[in-house]
Parts: C-alpha cells; sequence; structure tokens
C-alpha cells in the first residue's frame, strides 16, 4: 500500500520525472526495512522509469532465486551495455534454473558480441534446458557471430528441430546473399518437413521474385507440408511471375493462382483470365470468371454481359465489374433482349448495381404487362427511386388495375421508403394521384401510404379510416397497421379496441405490437405489452406479446409470463420465454417454483425437461 502512490506518479509522469522516481524507487530497494515483496514490487515499477543507474544497484540481485526474474525484467528493456555486462558477470555465479533466466534475457536484449561470446559457451551444456535457453537466445540475437556459433553446435538430439529453427531465425539477420544460402540449403537437405517450410517462408520472404519458381513447383509436391506452405505464400508473389506461371500449370493450381490474383484485383491479368474463360476444365473457367469481377476491365465486359445470365460465376463477376460502360453495356443489351431469361438475369444484376441510369428502362418495363420482368423490374425500383421519383409510382398505380402488380408496387414503394428520409416528399405524389384513382388501385395507394409514414400520409389516412367506404376503411387501417414509427400506436390501440369490424380490430393490435417490438427501452415496451394483452384473449396476438416481452428480463416480465400460464393455448410459449429469461441473476431464484410448475404441468415433454433441467440448475 506504501507504494501505491509511487504507481500513480509513475503512470502520469513526464519523462523529465522520471530521474527522481527511479532515485525514490532504488532508495526503496535498498531499505533494509523493504519487505521481499516490497522489492519486488520496486522493480515492477522500475521498469517504467529505469535508466543506466539502477544496474549498479540492482544487479548484486541478479543471482538471488527471489529477486533474479525481477532484476531481469527491469534490465529487460534497458538501453545500457551496463546492463548486458551485470548479466553477463552473473551468468557463471547462477544455479542452472537462473542461468536459464540470464541466457533468455540476453536473447531478448539482442545483445552484443560479448553476450553471443557468454551463451555460446553454453551450447555446450549438459543440461538440456540450459543448452535448449542458449539455442533459443542465439537465435534472437542472429547475426553472423550467432549464426557461427549455432553452426558449429554439437546439441542434444531432442533439440535438433530447436537448433534448426534458431539457425534460421539467424539467417533472416544476415545478408541476403548468406541468408539465401542458408534457406536453399535446409529446403534441399533437411529431412523434417516442418524445418524445411520454414526454411521455403525464409527464401521467399527473403525475395518473392526469386523464390516464386520454387514456390510454384512445391504446389505440386506430394509432401502436404510443403504443398500447404507453397499455397499459403502464393499472396507475396510478384503478380507478373504468376500470371506466367499460368501456361503450363494443372488445373487445381491454375484455380489457386486465378483466386490469388484475383484477391490482389491484379488488372494487368486481364488477359490471360478472359483467356481461361474458354477453359475446358470447369474449376478453371469458373474461377476465371468470378476472377474477372476483381481483374476485369472494359476487355471482360462484351463475353460476362454475354455469359450472366447462363453463368452464375460470371454473373457474380458482372455484377461487381466497376469497368466504365459496364452499365450501359447491360442496359443496351436488355434492351433489345427477347429472351425472358437473359432479361430478368440482367435485370437482377442491374438491381445489384444500383444502376440509376437503368431507371427509365425499368418503369418501361414496370408499365408492360404482368410477367416474372415486370415484378422484378418493380422490385428494382425500390433502390433506384429517389423521393422526386415516387410520381412514377403514382403512374404505374393509375395505369394497372392487375392484382399482382398492384402488390408488388405496394411492396416496391416500402421497401423504398425505408431507406429514402423524407417521409412527405415520397407520399405526396401518391397522395395527389389517390384523389384521382378509383377501385384497386386506390385503396393499394392508401395501403401503401403507411408503409411511408409522414404527416401527410398520417392525415390523409386518418381521414379515411371514417370512410363510409368499406374498402377505403380496410385499406386505410392496413396501412396504419403497417406504420413505420411510433406515432400511431396510441390510434392503433384505440382502433383495436372501438372498430365493430373483427379483421380491423386483429390488424390494428398486430400494428400495435409491432411497433412495442421496434422500441428498446424496457418500461415503454413493457406497458405497451401490457395494455395490448388487457384488449385481446386471442392466441395469436398473445404469442406475439410474449415474443416481444421475453426481451427483457427481470421481475416484472416474470411475472406477466407467469400469469400467461394460466391461458392453456400460449402455455408452450410463455413456458419456453420463462426458461429463457430465468437464467438471469435477477429472477434466478424467484423462477424456481414457476420452473417446477411448468416441469409439473407441461404437456410438451422437450419444455418439461428443460424446465425441469433449469430448476435444478438455478437451485444449486
Amino acid at each position: 500500500e506504501v507504494l501505491r502512490p509511487i504507481e500513480a506518479q509513475i503512470f502520469n509522469a513526464p519523462p523529465a520525472e522520471y530521474p527522481a522516481l527511479e532515485a525514490e524507487l532504488l532508495a526503496i530497494f535498498k531499505s533494509p526495512q523493504t519487505t521481499l515483496k516490497g522489492k519486488q514490487y520496486t522493480c515492477r515499477m522500475l521498469r517504467f522509469c529505469a535508466s543506466e543507474a539502477c544496474v549498479p544497484v540492482l544487479a548484486p540481485k541478479l543471482t538471488d532465486p527471489e529477486l533474479s526474474s525481477f532484476v531481469r525484467l527491469v534490465f529487460q528493456g534497458l538501453e545500457s551495455t551496463a546492463a548486458d555486462k551485470a548479466l553477463i558477470t552473473a551468468l557463471p555465479k547462477a544455479n542452472n534454473t537462473i542461468k536459464i533466466g540470464i541466457i533468455g534475457t540476453l536473447g531478448q536484449r539482442r545483445g552484443s558480441s560479448k553476450s553471443v561470446k557468454a551463451i555460446k559457451k553454453h551450447l555446450k551444456s549438459r543440461n538440456p534446458e540450459v543448452q535448449l535457453a542458449a539455442i533459443t537466445a542465439l537465435g534472437n540475437i542472429g547475426g553472423k557471430a550467432a549464426t557461427k556459433a549455432l553452426i558449429k553446435a554439437k546439441v542434444n538430439p531432442g533439440l535438433s528441430n530447436d537448433w534448426k529453427h534458431a539457425q534460421l531465425k539467424c539467417a533472416g539477420t544476415l545478408d541476403a546473399k548468406t541468408a539465401g544460402r542458408a534457406y536453399r540449403k535446409f529446403l534441399a537437405e533437411d529431412h523434417d518437413d516442418e524445418i524445411r517450410a520454414a526454411a521455403l517462408v525464409g527464401l521467399t520472404t527473403l525475395s518473392p521474385e526469386d523464390a516464386a519458381a520454387k514456390v510454384l513447383s512445391l504446389l505440386s509436391s506430394d509432401n502436404v507440408r510443403l504443398q500447404q506452405t507453397a499455397t499459403g505464400l502464393l499472396g507475396i508473389l510478384p503478380s507478373e511471375k504468376l500470371i506466367e506461371s499460368l501456361a503450363g500449370m494443372a488445373p487445381e493450381n491454375k484455380v489457386l493462382v486465378i483466386s490469388t490474383l484475383s484477391d490482389r484485383n491484379a488488372t494487368e491479368a486481364e488477359n490471360v483470365i478472359l483467356q481461361l474463360t474458354a477453359s475446358e476444365n470447369e474449376a478453371v473457367r469458373n474461377a476465371a470468371f468470378q476472377a474477372l469481377g476483381n481483374v476485369g476491365g472494359v476487355k471482360s465486359i462484351d463475353i460476362l454481359v454475354a455469359t450472366a445470365p447462363h453463368d452464375d460465376y460470371a454473373f457474380n463477376a458482372l455484377c461487381g465489374l466497376n469497368a466504365d460502360g459496364t452499365d450501359t453495356s447491360i442496359i443496351h443489351v436488355l434492351e433489345n433482349s427477347l429472351d425472358e431469361q437473359v432479361a430478368g438475369k440482367l435485370l437482377e444484376c442491374l438491381t445489384l448495381r444500383k444502376t440509376r441510369a437503368a431507371l427509365p428502362l425499368f418503369i418501361e418495363l414496370a408499365e408492360g404487362d404482368w410477367s416474372r420482368n415486370c415484378k422484378a423490374a418493380i422490385d428494382g425500383m425500390a433502390v433506384l427511386v429517389f423521393e422526386d421519383e415516387f410520381s412514377d409510382y403514382a403512374e404505374l398505380f393509375a395505369a394497372t388495375s392487375n392484382e399482382k402488380k398492384l402488390q408488388a408496387l405496394e411492396k416496391s414503394i416500402a421497401t423504398a421508403a425505408q431507406r429514402l428520409p423524407d417521409a412527405d416528399a415520397c407520399a405526396r405524389p401518391l397522395i395527389e394521384a389517390s384523389g384521382h384513382l378509383d377501385g384497386e388501385a386506390k385503396y393499394a395507394v392508401i395501403r401503401a401510404l403507411g408503409s411511408i409514414g409522414g404527416d401527410a400520409a398520417h392525415e390523409l389516412l386518418t381521414q379515411a379510416v371514417t370512410n363510409q367506404t368499406p374498402e377505403i376503411k380496410d385499406a386505410a387501417v392496413r396501412g396504419l397497421a403497417s406504420w413505420p414509427t411510433l406515432d400511431v400506436a396510441d390510434q392503433l390501440l384505440e382502433l383495436s379496441g372501438s372498430s365493430t369490424n373483427e379483421t380491423h380490430q386483429v390488424l390494428a393490435l398486430r400494428g400495435y405490437i409491432r411497433l412495442a417490438g421496434t422500441v428498446h427501452d424496457f418500461e415503454p415496451v413493457f406497458e405497451m405489452c401490457q395494455k395490448a394483452a388487457s384488449v385481446t384473449d386471442r392466441p395469436a396476438e398473445l404469442k406475439g406479446i410474449i415474443s416481444c416481452v421475453k426481451r427483457f428480463r427481470n421481475q416484472e416480465v416474470l411475472d406477466f409470463l407467469t400469469l400467461q400460464l394460466d391461458n392453456s393455448e400460449v402455455f408452450l410459449e410463455a413456458g419456453w420465454a420463462i426458461c429463457e429469461i430465468s437464467g438471469h441473476p435477477e429472477i434466478k431464484e424467484t423462477s424456481i417454483p414457476i420452473l417446477e410448475r411448468i416441469a409439473e404441468t407441461a404437456t410438451d415433454e422437450d419444455l418439461a425437461r428443460k424446465a425441469e433441467e433449469l430448476g435444478m440448475a438455478h437451485q444449486g
């Protein structure tokens, strides 16, 4: 506790204050009154502010079994030759356990040639742990001296792989020529797959261009480890080398290389990838088409447009192609296509590409007779239109009485309205159109206004709810029931109780429950669910209420769900909901008797078993 203020000081102090803090900590460390734990804690704090000044004070404790590791942690991050000297001096005096730690610290410090000289003596140790520490440390230090020491060493057979890995690690610190020679030697001569794989990684990292031929040749290796390593290294090979290799490569390897070129968006590979779209091998052909989405340019447009309607890989590539003129080409083919399947796929592609320039064509197709592609065009409009283009929807409503087309227009408007911010701007042309329409088109527009929302639509629907024409009133209730925001919640609840039409009661209440599901705060949700439950005994609506309220786990919800157990028609849903929420700490204990009741009375075996398991678990 005495050291806590110093800890706060250190973590908040600027570097200029470190010397004073270090002096204070060293004084505590030297004090006879400081306990062992106090000295250990002091070392932990010195890691953040120590300088070379701490070495003379801490060095004598390097051989102390209780303090050595703490002192070494201070020295490990210290930029000081004095620290190296202190570690080297302590090495011969230390027992094997401490010796292993000191050697490790010297290795982590990647010290001087003097460190290498001190460590390499221990390559001859009969203690395998000391020998391993020396091997690892020299691998970390690297350089010519460490490499030479490792090469000359005769190590315990059980440490052979560690010894080789250390040499490979050292190779990474040498000049390119020497390192390359070492990597190639291990790759060619060693019998251990892991060592050869590590050598291949080192060689490729050193010079991807020079190693490319070797890596590519190993893609066909019978040695699974080397083959997997070569596959993983494709990503760092130059694109030029990958492109050159494709001509004489086995199909399965072509797929790997094509995928690699695609992943890096290697547009320089477009020509060769285009050629491979004509491959007789299906896997190669599919990979080539798929890659064109990333590497393709203007040259790829025609073949993708021609192939996409019949080939999923070409279709996906066309959807992602960024080449100038792609949209224009797709639109041109669509305008002149007499094949319904081709037109359908191109409509889907333009929709996925969100091609605004295609909107006039989509509207033209939507104006035609009802068909699969007419529907696709109406669906696609939902991602292309902006607020000022909702007048196009109005004109489409006015031009048709086809029930399926009207439904498609309603759905498209609902989808479009979700992404557009100005509800009133969307609704305005439809409201204006509604005054001139009659029959099913008029009713469809009123329903569609409900999915848009906004003040203007709300005013119209509120008036329409009291209209004496049953179809208009029905459309208005349905519109309000699909309203996107909470501002009509009270109106829906009132309708659910006041309407003399049972269908409208149900629609209004379901709309109210749906809106409750859009709220994230417990109190308003729970209040809405309680109100809804008080005006209905219909199982379908009660199930919806249960589903809504079980998002929250507290005593009020548990009590509410327990009441629903008295209704046999929703017992199953209420029981499962109680099982779901009962694990919360606040209600775990109070849920036990309720779970026991469910276990005893449930006719559903799965629910009964689950309730019994949870009840027993909560008691434990």
